[in-house]
């Protein structure tokens, strides 16, 4: 049988044109036989002798099929009974409104709509429908051929009516080989199949409900994440769809009914529970498909019904997933909502929610860990071995302990152990593969291509850095892995010393990076990019490397904290020193300046107390962890400042420095009567808005980031995102605040 061209490929050849025309011909006589085949019964044996054509002509249809039928297939004849059903379903769609049925053909169709003759002209060849009796119109002879009985009700001669059969085989095998096979059609071939196997199996609605659950299971088992969804749906099974949905994100996001289906769930009446996880599921299929905008904004609608149901632990699951997009943004604000996630988890009811605010609370722990080892934080470990310790006392599901396994395995790479960090990996990789989960396949894959390369085996890290962007080119995938993955073979190219091959793999870790909003995978593109054209000046002496070098190496230092780390800045700064050997010959001897040997005893109880904040806890330990940081700081300013009175006084400097003194003894004071300044000057304008103890947090707020932006607010205050929007828009009016920037980027600052 001819290969059915793809449709829609720009410049087709004459040779596909032909190719295509061709095999529309041979359909229309596979179809024709069909139908002769059907009238007169023998369609069964017609697709026994031919079984290949009969597959060729049904080759596009086939995987929905199998999906919609699912054990209902399983006949002895498989092949006659889906040829039987696709060509009364395609007769069907020669129906101009295309409904999956024979039934609802009104007077007026069958006597004056010529755009139905086609169809009926067909169907009733074939013998699938019969024409009504319309004695006013036409009186018939008892056992009358359909054509004649037509041609009569028509006032047509035979002639006309074989040019409307004639149209509609051509219709039929437009169909079936070359018109693109779009979601009405899937859904109208699907509810054909969905109830001729109702009727076949003779299922009652509570019996198919049964059945659509067990066909969801097979088609996920299949990897056919179409029909799991549709059979979650025809079920009504709310939580079942939405679990597919997320555990399949990457295939639903490249799958044409997906959309189609979720919109349909979400006019449903849902529980809140049901609301937020489909919400959730959203921005993970818009995540997949670069899609920032709608990534946040499903993101925010699920914390919009959380707050609305006043559940915590939905609340918590909320912010978990607003913190995961944070990521690879602004790590600032991911940590605040991972800190706000495990707060709202810990006063989840335990009645109703013990066991997933555990499983919630541990994914959190899990994100935070990894967040921490992007920082090369090692206060990832204290997270790791907290949650580690929970995910033993509940044996916690696969996908927590992959994510738990990839993050030790990061953690064991960041520590220089690439065996162990190799074990946890490929731990991970055979966990994510079980369940099915493609997306964390693909990252997995791409932390072994990083892993491979630190141990050398170029060859294997390229593997697996390729396999990610195979699958990228033939279908949507997070930015982000496709960004890390660029860097990643970039950094196995630089390491083989192949710095042309490198710094374009940077370049495209960057334009992706840029494009979807991923700042800080944008910041480590720079770095990168800084040390492979440095690495090149070396060799060529080019001066535009050193410039690119130079300007990479400024973009890193201009990001702001949120979007790099201290230690990768002061890895830039050391970069083209360290690569083009100008150090300073006096600096080769110098230790770097350590805190803790000058002030022991209270670095000691900053780290200490720097431990407390690292694992989320009851607020209460947090204030009084940072109330310690505070004093322990205060005693090294106490200190210093003591220091340099004595100094003053040995030298007869006191005098000198009494205005410095007195700025030093002001500064606390000044800084805290601005807060109460700001708060007494708003509280006539915003008693109907906030109370004296949120106007005076809101006050420090503004006066330590200058502004503050929707969901800031809400934290703040502790409100709706919507409250806080009208809030927000009233301080605006009433002009105390001042609207800066549009849509994502809105915020908010002071006036005055």
């Amino acid at each position: 049988m001819p290969e059915t061209p793809a449709i829609g490929n720009r410049g087709h050849t004459a040779r596909a044109r032909r190719a295509a025309g061709n095999a529309v011909a041979l359909a229309e006589a596979l179809i024709d036989a069909a139908l002769a085949a059907q009238r007169s019964g023998t369609l069964d044996e017609l697709v026994r002798q031919r079984p290949r054509a009969a597959r060729w002509l049904m080759h596009r249809y086939r995987g929905l099929l199998q999906g919609t039928l699912g054990e209902a297939l399983e006949v002895e004849q498989p092949l006659e009974l889906a040829a039987d059903l696709m060509l009364r379903w395609a007769l069907t769609q020669l129906r101009p409104d295309r409904a999956p049925t024979f039934e609802g053909i009104d007077r007026k169709a069958w006597l004056e709509l010529t755009a139905w003759r086609p169809m009926l002209a067909a169907a009733c060849h074939a013998g699938v429908l019969a024409v009504p009796e319309f004695r006013d119109r036409y009186r018939r002879r008892a056992d009358e051929p359909s054509i004649e009985n037509l041609c009569g009700l028509w006032g047509v001669g035979a002639s006309t009516f074989y040019r409307h059969l004639d149209r509609a085989r051509r219709a039929l095998a437009e169909l079936m080989v070359r018109e693109p096979i779009g979601v009405p059609a899937r859904f109208a071939l699907r509810r054909w199949l969905q109830s001729e196997a109702a009727r076949r199996l003779a299922l009652d609605s509570s019996q198919q409900q049964a059945w659509h659950r067990r066909q969801a299971g097979r088609a996920a088992m299949r990897r056919d994440i179409g029909g799991a969804l549709w059979h979650h749906w025809a079920a009504a099974d709310a939580r079942g769809f939405i679990h597919a949905l997320r555990a399949g994100a990457l295939q639903a996001a490249n799958h044409p009914e997906t959309d189609a289906l979720v919109e349909r769930l979400a006019a449903a009446a849902l529980t809140p529970r049901e609301r937020v996880d489909l919400e959730l599921a959203r921005a993970s299929l818009a995540r997949t498909r670069g899609q920032t905008d709608r990534t946040l904004a499903a993101s925010e609608a699920a914390l919009q019904a959380a707050v609305a149901a006043n559940d915590k632990l939905l609340m918590g699951i909320a912010y978990g997933a607003l913190g995961a997009f944070h990521e690879a943004r602004d790590a600032d604000r991911a940590f605040a909502c991972y800190e706000d996630s495990a707060q709202c988890l810990r006063q989840a009811d335990p009645q109703q929610s013990d066991r997933g605010a555990i499983e919630a609370y541990l994914t959190t722990l899990a994100r935070l860990a990894w967040l921490y080892l992007q920082r090369n934080d090692p206060r990832a470990k204290t997270v790791l071995q907290r949650a580690q310790a929970i995910a033993g006392e509940i044996e916690a599901p696969d996908e927590i302990a992959g994510m738990l396994a990839q993050s030790w395995g990061e953690l064991a790479r960041r520590s220089g152990q690439l065996g162990e960090a190799l074990q946890h990996k490929q731990r991970a990789l055979n966990l994510f593969e079980r369940l099915g989960d493609r997306r964390s396949v693909l990252a997995t894959w791409l932390n072994l291509s990083s892993i491979y390369a630190e141990l050398r085996q170029f060859e294997r890290a390229i593997e697996y850095a390729q396999r990610v962007l195979e699958v990228a080119a033939q279908q949507d995938v997070e930015p982000q892995i496709v960004a890390a993955t660029h860097v990643n073979l970039g950094a196995t190219y630089y390491l083989q010393g192949r710095l042309d091959q490198a710094i374009e793999q940077y370049r495209h870790a960057l334009r992706t990076s840029v494009a979807s909003g991923l700042r800080l995978e944008a910041t480590r593109a720079h770095f990168n990019l800084a040390e492979a054209h440095f690495k090149r000046f070396q060799g060529s002496r080019d001066a535009s490397d050193e410039q690119q070098g130079d300007r990479h190496v400024e973009a890193v230092l201009a990001a702001p904290m949120s979007e790099s780390s201290p230690a990768l800045n002061e890895q830039v700064r050391k970069l083209k020193p360290e690569l083009l050997g100008q150090l300073d010959e006096r600096d080769k001897d110098r230790l770097v300046a350590e805190e803790s040997a000058v002030h022991f005893a209270e670095s000691t109880e900053i780290q200490r107390q720097r431990a407390v904040l690292t694992v989320p806890m009851p607020a209460e330990a947090h204030v009084r962890a940072r109330l310690a940081i505070a004093q322990a700081y205060l005693a090294i300013a106490v200190k210093e400042r003591e220091a340099a009175q004595a100094l003053m006084h040995r030298h007869g400097l006191a005098e000198q420095f009494a205005s410095d003194l007195n700025r030093l003894r002001d500064t606390f004071d000044r800084e805290h009567s601005r807060e109460q300044r700001l708060a007494a000057d708003w509280r006539q304008h915003t008693e109907d808005l906030l109370g004296d103890a949120h106007r005076l947090i809101l006050a420090q707020r503004l006066l330590r980031d200058g502004a503050i932006n929707k969901s800031g607010y809400a934290q703040l205050c502790g409100v709706s995102p919507a409250t806080a929007s009208k809030h927000l828009a009233t301080l605006a009016e009433r002009g105390l605040l001042r609207q800066t920037g549009k849509g994502p980027s809105t915020r908010y600052v002071p006036v005055g």
